[in-house]
């Protein structure tokens, strides 16, 4: 265990708020210090008049802030409901996004994980999430925070938002 968080960085990048029926898109996370880079994407209550409604997870990457943003696919793991210590399978999800249902996501974590060759291949420098919910959620509590592990160990960390210079 690293204690205090050690090297690695910890950004939150959307406090947790109530996003019920609303796009909600998160701050930029600047990778061009970035060993790897990860969301951890946490969920309270997200309850719907149906059971078909859902929260959609995608992660946007872009060469730079405000340039063309392309989805991309990633990697993630769900984490099991409140005060479980469970988590799934790795699993890979497409550009297309992971759907979060109103009927068995609520109150459950999402750690997804950027593959570094992607962004290598791409010359992406900064990435976000994006939330988009169907119009018929009555609630969707959520909260977003970005991880990095630096390329550079250091113990001051460099800047992780993408409109810090570094």
């Amino acid at each position: 265990m690293v204690p205090f968080l050690g090297y690695e960085n910890a950004i939150l990048l959307v406090a947790p708020q109530d996003i019920a029926s609303t796009a909600t898109t998160a701050p930029y996370m600047k990778l061009t210090n970035a060993q790897k880079a990860a969301f951890l994407v946490v969920y309270g209550a997200v309850t719907s008049t149906t059971v078909t409604d859902t929260s959609v997870i995608t992660i946007a990457c872009a060469t730079a802030e405000g340039g063309t943003e392309a989805t991309i696919d990633f990697r993630y793991r769900r984490a099991g409901a409140l005060g479980e210590n469970t988590w799934g399978a790795v699993t890979t999800c497409a550009s297309t996004g992971l759907a979060v249902a109103s009927a068995s996501d609520d109150n459950c974590m999402f750690y997804i994980e950027i593959d570094p060759d992607v962004l290598a291949a791409n010359d992406y420098s900064v990435a976000r999430v994006v939330l988009t919910d169907t119009v018929d959620l009555e609630a969707c509590l959520v909260s977003v925070i970005g991880l990095i592990q630096p390329r550079y160990k250091q113990t001051t960390h460099i800047s992780a938002t993408a409109s810090a210079s570094a």
